[in-house]
């Protein structure tokens, strides 16, 4: 385009020259043929950008992250004008289109259409635009290009991923289970006189030679046997760019360990901040969709702040009765270390899932706590235990 530029006022100025030193019918018809023909490129232009039209379609409006769905659009000349240059440029920020590539140039003859059908990736859990994003024209002479914004974009809502696994990182999930329950056996015995028909390998043999009576272990912990999985849902970023990446493995990492308590059929909970402290639960396999659905429609928001959280957790004893917790973030501060304070004075061991790679937590003062970084685009079985 640059050349045809140059050459274009080359030949201008020439015109310009011969009309100076010659004059004549030829030249003058030459100079004002020049002369026009940057406007005959912007009526063009003009022309091709209302006349022109673009179709496309999602197989489905809700996807998931990393399922590929079927996408196809068509650019349709329905005049008996041509279109000489016409290109188009996909988001890609979000998402990802098989095949095609942003430098096809496509020409249309009169009354055409050209079809494209492929697959198209999203990449985070949310709501955004999918698709072309923009679309750029030339005229016949190419001196010009006009780049302009899609009209009619599809607006995805994208739910997340569904991970099948039995460890985070370095944390096989079943290990942490067991260390939650032989430390809260052990911080919750109680014992009583032992009587026939109680399990002798309960007996506190410590206690009874105190005592001087045979004194048998009584598990108080055996009826708290609920984990909690707490998901924070503060939105700290102002741009899309910013908060969905960590906000889709939130949620990702909330349900791989959900879906790994559901297939292993153990007891627990999800708690987040809705307008209160939201609760929900999985019984079984076969019910994991609902609470699937459930945990997509999770809403993020500045307003949920870990104070917030921090005050309606403390005031929920079924959270803090549980025997152990998950907890879910990409933000630390004061208010978050509070929080995982009061879960340890209760006797529960805590999972820290960190997704972030910066203001990691500092856990060095916390014995009952294991700390997970993960980063918002990893995957979560390579995390880094500390």
């Amino acid at each position: 385009m640059k050349r045809n530029r140059i050459i274009w006022f080359c030949l201008w100025v020439l015109s310009v020259v011969g009309i100076s030193l010659k004059g004549g019918v030829v030249t003058y018809g030459f100079f004002a043929l020049l002369t026009l023909v940057p406007l005959l490129s912007f009526v063009y232009l003009l022309a091709v950008y209302w006349l022109f039209h673009i179709y496309q379609e999602l197989e489905q409006r809700f996807v998931s992250v990393n399922e590929p769905v079927r996408y196809r659009f068509a650019l349709v000349n329905e005049y008996p004008l041509q279109f000489v240059s016409i290109r188009v440029r996909f988001f890609s920020a979000f998402s990802t289109i098989t095949d095609l590539d942003d430098e096809t140039e496509y020409e249309l003859k009169p009354n055409s259409r050209i079809e494209k059908e492929t697959r198209l990736i999203c990449k985070y859990r949310g709501e955004y635009d999918i698709g072309i994003k923009e679309i750029e024209i030339q005229d016949y002479f190419r001196l010009f290009r006009v780049r302009y914004r899609n009209k009619e974009c599809i607006h995805a809502v994208v739910r997340p991923q569904l991970i099948q696994t039995e460890t985070l990182g370095d944390i096989a999930l079943s290990d942490a289970v067991r260390e939650s329950e032989r430390n809260k056996s052990e911080l919750d015995v109680l014992s009583r006189e032992y009587v026939p028909g109680d399990d002798q390998r309960l007996i506190n043999w410590s206690q009874s030679a105190r005592s001087g009576s045979l004194m048998t272990r009584l598990m108080s912990g055996a009826d708290q046997q609920e984990i909690a999985i707490i998901t924070d849902t503060f939105r700290s970023g102002l741009e899309q760019s910013e908060f969905l990446p960590p906000e889709n493995k939130i949620l990702e990492t909330a349900l791989a360990i959900s879906y790994y308590f559901s297939r292993h059929q153990i007891c627990a909970a999800e708690y987040h901040l809705g307008e209160d402290l939201v609760r929900l639960t999985m019984e079984s396999t076969w019910r994991f969709e609902e609470f699937y659905n459930a945990m997509s429609d999770i809403r993020f928001s500045s307003l949920h702040t870990h104070a917030r959280l921090y005050e309606a957790a403390t005031q929920r004893q079924d959270l803090l009765g549980s025997s152990m917790a998950f907890l879910i973030l990409s933000v630390w501060d004061g208010e978050a270390d509070a929080l995982l304070r009061i879960l340890e004075q209760n006797g529960l061991t805590v999972v820290i899932c960190y997704i972030g790679e910066q203001n990691v937590p500092d856990v060095a003062g916390h014995r009952t706590c294991t700390l997970l970084c993960l980063s918002p685009d990893s995957d979560l079985t390579k995390g880094i235990c500390i």
